[in-house]
Formats: structure tokens, C-alpha cells, sequence
């Protein structure tokens, strides 16, 4: 049976859009790049509103469409665009689609049918949102100070984790056990030793052991990010979260989630971060209490970024339905260091630990046109839908979303419509796009001629060919000896140790697949590239260029092949 998938979701007068607009999934994952205040967030609310109405009462969902009205408070929250007339209609559709069988559903001040629909729900408590504001709340506490995460996990963690009980969000859930504390008719507190006091205090003691299995849970999920993802499954860095100032009677009874407590709420609680680096020298762990000192920024955004993932790990996993929403999270990183996080989520190097990542169907909305490019590059038309999203400054007219093409469907339709320059032309810039993100990512070289960009492609391809069989064989645990063993019949060598005859079944296998790799790879690297030379002498220079030479149709879809095949290997 296919997987069950988003197809498309409709907005109208819904924030920053105004006349029915429908992004169109095409059941893929989707790119968008938009500039400042084009509609981007409009898009991430909008999704994460519609998920969330699953939970929530009729009256908790038709708020976000009443028409505003600065003179009633009760429209306060409204989320309809503040442009449009109070007669038009302002909804969001969303359709999932399984197979042929689709289902489209609506919440609008007056029709919701999401409400406690299983699908929906399921989709809610499966699928994770995170934005921009992560990384800049994460490491906001003066160097005087210890870092307390509480504030972090409030806004952009627990609104975005649901219960699997009781099916709310986590915060919604925190604030509903410690909104009040019970109390007399005349507004006191309940008196001490009272069975109403002893229960709640109960209630509260409960939901502080769940915060620190859930808390110690996203530690652990943490550490396993950092050590395996960001430095080569060697200890180097690990965190520990400590939710060690909680809720108590004393506090809650002071009323911490009213307007004017924000700060004393904030202060009284906390999850402590700690941060230990691993001595060689010693074998030990140092701790560093006060992280923001001592560790540098990309140091930091490491261990903000794993925490956050390790809270998404958290999540029910199995589900054939599930979104993940990125909006601007890498925009404080400097370009290394996103692609790096990227190439993780998208699971590049097929790892079975990132293999939950390949689950969500995701969604990933950026204004750096510079990263949806390589990000485009990464990514193929088979399995994602690209658009560009804009909107005119110091207007109030509706975002503009159009499909933005790959160059390689460009050139598709140039073909099919016979215009050969113009799809050696497309071709060319695809080449050229595959090129510099292979041997240029950080785009600091950024005007190396075509053929110079082949050449060090080939070059760095076999480099990294040496370096792969480096990381695999050369720097193994074992002495030259007891390897020269490997072409014996070592399990019955009484001089071997069980440890060194593990090792030398771990090397022998690894061994056999490489050198089954290296064949197939080999078959066609070399291959490759001649025929891109001669596509680049051939096809995509005299395209770009005025020439007598005539081009073929039979000659460009062999280039749109090979250049697909190129991409591929390079991004193995």
C-alpha cells in the first residue's frame, strides 16, 4: 500500500496571503526560496496551525480566522490577513493523498473538520517544526551566568513535542498542570496536608519525572549526533541537560504563566547545560559549566542544532506520514557548516542512524538564494518540487509563488520544443552548478572556467577515493603482522586472540565490498568524465557561443543522461 502524503495545502487570507493560493506538494518534498516578508512564515504557521487543529476545541481554532477587530479583544489572536474585507471567506486546505485516494480538509471560522481526525493527529504528533529563532535563543545568557535552556525548550521545543497520552502539545500540557494552584473560595491557597494539596502537588512531582525522562531522553539522542555526525563517532564533545530547578508548590502559586511573569518564570526555572570535552591525555571528561565562554560559535550551533534534533528524535517514528518544516534554521551558520547539518538531514552518506530522516517529508523554506541553489543541487526533481516565493516591499499585495525549474527540466522542454542552444544552454548551467558545489561548496572561487571546474572535479573524486580507503583499512587498530594474517586461515590461528580475529573478519569484509565499489565505480567514473569532455567541447560550448557547428537532438539527451549520471556520482 503507498505511503500516505501531503499532496498540497491552500491558503486564503490566511497572514501575508490575500486570493487562494495552493502550493502544490505533487506528494514530494518541497524547496522555497523567498526574500525578507515575502510569505515564508505564513507558510510554516500555517501548516503548523493546521496540524494543530486536530487537538485543539472548535472555538481554540476559529479564533485564528475571525475578522480583527482592535476594539474586541476576543480577535486579538486572529491570523487572517488584516488587509481583507470581513465578507471574505479565510481558510486553509490541506489535502494527504494515498495512492489514488485523496482527502482534502479545511479550517475556517466556520467549517472544521480536523478536529480529532485520526490522520491529522497521527500527522500532528509525528511531524516537527523548527525556525530561525532556534539557534539565536539558544546561547543568549551572559558569560557571568551558567546557560539555562529553559527558555529555549519553552518557546521553540515543547510547543512542538505532543503527548502521546493525552495528544496536546507538551507546553499546553505544562501550563495546564501549573497554570494555579488549587484554592479556597475566598482565593487562598490550599491549606497544607489537604487532600487536594497532596494530590496536586502529586500531579506536579509526575509531570517534573516526565520533563527529566524526556529531557534525559534528548540528551541522549544529543550526544549520539554529536559524537557520530559531527566528529567521526570519536568523543570529543558531549552535553548534559539538567532540569534541576522545577515546579513547586510555592511557585506555581504565584501564578508564573500571567503576562507579567515572564521573567520570574524564566529565572526559576531551568535545564542547565553543561557541556564536557574529552582529555586524551587522561581518559577523562572536563566539564565546562559555563559553555558560551570557552567554546566558539560553530562549536556551539553543533551542540544547539543536536539538541533540537535529538528532541525531534523523541518523536513517534513509525508513521508512513510526517512533516518536517525548516524555516531559515541554519541562517546564523556560515556556509561550511550548513551544508555539513544538511547533508545530515537529507542523509546524504545513507547512514543507517540518519535513516529516520529519509521518513519526513519535508519541507524547507529559505531567503539565502545562494544555499536554496546549492540546496536545489543536492536535491533532485524526482523526489522535490522547487519555488520561488516573492512579494513586493511596503505593499500589501499577496505573495507571488511560482514553480522555479530545474535547469535540467529547462533543458527537457527546450528539446521537446526543438530549441537546441537554448538547451545546451541549460545544460551548461547545470554542469556548471553540479561542478562548483563538488569542488567549491563555500563558492569562495566562484569563476573557474567550466573545464578547469571538470578537471578538479576528477581530481578531488580521487582524493577522496584514497581517503575512503584511508578511513576503511589504514588506520585500523591492529598491528601489520597480525594483518598479513588475513590471507591465512586465521580462525584456527592459536596465536590470535578473539579481539584480533573479530578485527580481521571486520577488515575482510569491508575489504570485499570496497573492492566490489571500486569496480563498479571505477566502470563508470572514468567514462564519465571523458564523456563529459566531449560534451563540453562538443555540445555545451558551442551552444553558449557562435558557432556553424550544428547540435543534435540525439547528442543532448545523451548530455541530459551523463550529466544526470555525474550529479549522481558526486553526491555519493
Amino acid at each position: 500500500m503507498a505511503n500516505k502524503t501531503i499532496e498540497k495545502i491552500t491558503f486564503k487570507n490566511f497572514k501575508a496571503f490575500r486570493e487562494e493560493q495552493t502550493i502544490d506538494f505533487k506528494n514530494k518534498n518541497v524547496l522555497i526560496y523567498g526574500n525578507n516578508g515575502a510569505g515564508k512564515s505564513s507558510i510554516f504557521w500555517g501548516i503548523y496551525t493546521f496540524l494543530q487543529s486536530s487537538i485543539k476545541t472548535k472555538p481554540e481554532v476559529e479564533k485564528y480566522f475571525r475578522f480583527f477587530d482592535s476594539a474586541d479583544a476576543t480577535t486579538h489572536q486572529s491570523l487572517r490577513n488584516i488587509f481583507e474585507a470581513q465578507a471574505e471567506d479565510a481558510y486553509i486546505d490541506l489535502t494527504i493523498a494515498q495512492g489514488t485516494q485523496k482527502t482534502t480538509m479545511r479550517i475556517s471560522e466556520s467549517s472544521i473538520n480536523t478536529t480529532g481526525n485520526t490522520d491529522i493527529k497521527l500527522l500532528n504528533t509525528t511531524s516537527d517544526f523548527i525556525n530561525y529563532k532556534l539557534l539565536s535563543n539558544f546561547y543568549r545568557d551572559s558569560h557571568k551566568y551558567d546557560v539555562n535552556l529553559w527558555q529555549v525548550f519553552e518557546r521553540d521545543i515543547f510547543p512542538y513535542l505532543t503527548d502521546n497520552v493525552t495528544d496536546e502539545t507538551i507546553l499546553d500540557k505544562i501550563k495546564r498542570t501549573t497554570k494555579d494552584v488549587p484554592r479556597s473560595n475566598n482565593g487562598h491557597p490550599t491549606r497544607n496536608n489537604s487532600a487536594r494539596k497532596n494530590n496536586y502537588v502529586a500531579s506536579v512531582n509526575t509531570l517534573n519525572q516526565e520533563l527529566e525522562v524526556l529531557i534525559s531522553d534528548i540528551q541522549r539522542f544529543a550526544n549520539a549526533i554529536i559524537k557520530e555526525h559531527f566528529f567521526n563517532n570519536e568523543d570529543v564533545v558531549r552535553v548534559n541537560l539538567n532540569f534541576d530547578k522545577q515546579f513547586n508548590f510555592d511557585l506555581i502559586k504565584n501564578k508564573i504563566w500571567e503576562e507579567d511573569k515572564i521573567a520570574e518564570r524564566q529565572s526559576k526555572l531551568r535545564i542547565k547545560l553543561v557541556v564536557e570535552q574529552f582529555n586524551p591525555d587522561t581518559s577523562d571528561w572536563i566539564s565546562i559549566q559555563r559553555v558560551q565562554s570557552l567554546l566558539n560559535e560553530a562549536q556551539l550551533t553543533r551542540i544547539a542544532i543536536a539538541i533540537r534534533i535529538g528532541a525531534l528524535r523523541t518523536r513517534i517514528q513509525d508513521s508512513d506520514c510526517k512533516l518536517l518544516v525548516l524555516d531559515d534554521m541554519l541562517i546564523s551558520l556560515d556556509m561550511a557548516n550548513r551544508i555539513e547539518v544538511i547533508k545530515m538531514i537529507l542523509n546524504k552518506h545513507n547512514k543507517p542512524s540518519l535513516r529516520f530522516f529519509d521518513k519526513f517529508q519535508k519541507v524547507i523554506l529559505t531567503h539565502d538564494k545562494g544555499f536554496y541553489n546549492i540546496l536545489k543541487n543536492y536535491t533532485n526533481a524526482n523526489s522535490w518540487q522547487y519555488y520561488n516565493l516573492s512579494k513586493k516591499e511596503n505593499t500589501n499585495e499577496a505573495p507571488k509563488l511560482r514553480n522555479d525549474r530545474s535547469h535540467i527540466e529547462k533543458a527537457q522542454k527546450f528539446l521537446a520544443d526543438g530549441e537546441f542552444d537554448s538547451c545546451g544552454n541549460e545544460l551548461r548551467k547545470e554542469l556548471e552548478a553540479i561542478l562548483k558545489n563538488y569542488t567549491d561548496p563555500d563558492f569562495s572561487k566562484d569563476f573557474r572556467p567550466l573545464s578547469e571546474r571538470l578537471e578538479s572535479a576528477y581530481k578531488k573524486f580521487t582524493q577522496n577515493e584514497r581517503r575512503n580507503f584511508e578511513k576503511l583499512f589504514v588506520n585500523k587498530d591492529i598491528s601489520v603482522e597480525t594483518l598479513k594474517k588475513i590471507e591465512t586461515d586465521y580462525q584456527t590461528d592459536g596465536t590470535l586472540s578473539d579481539d584480533d580475529k573479530r578485527k580481521l573478519d571486520i577488515i575482510k569484509r569491508e575489504l570485499n565490498r570496497y573492492i566490489i565499489s571500486q569496480y563498479e565505480v571505477q566502470e563508470s567514473k572514468d567514462a564519465l568524465f571523458a564523456d563529459l569532455k566531449t560534451i563540453l567541447d562538443r555540445i555545451l560550448n558551442p551552444s553558449s557561443h557562435s558557432s556553424t557547428t550544428p547540435l543534435y537532438e540525439r547528442e543532448l539527451e545523451e548530455a541530459i543522461v551523463t550529466i544526470g549520471k555525474i550529479k549522481a556520482l558526486l553526491q555519493t
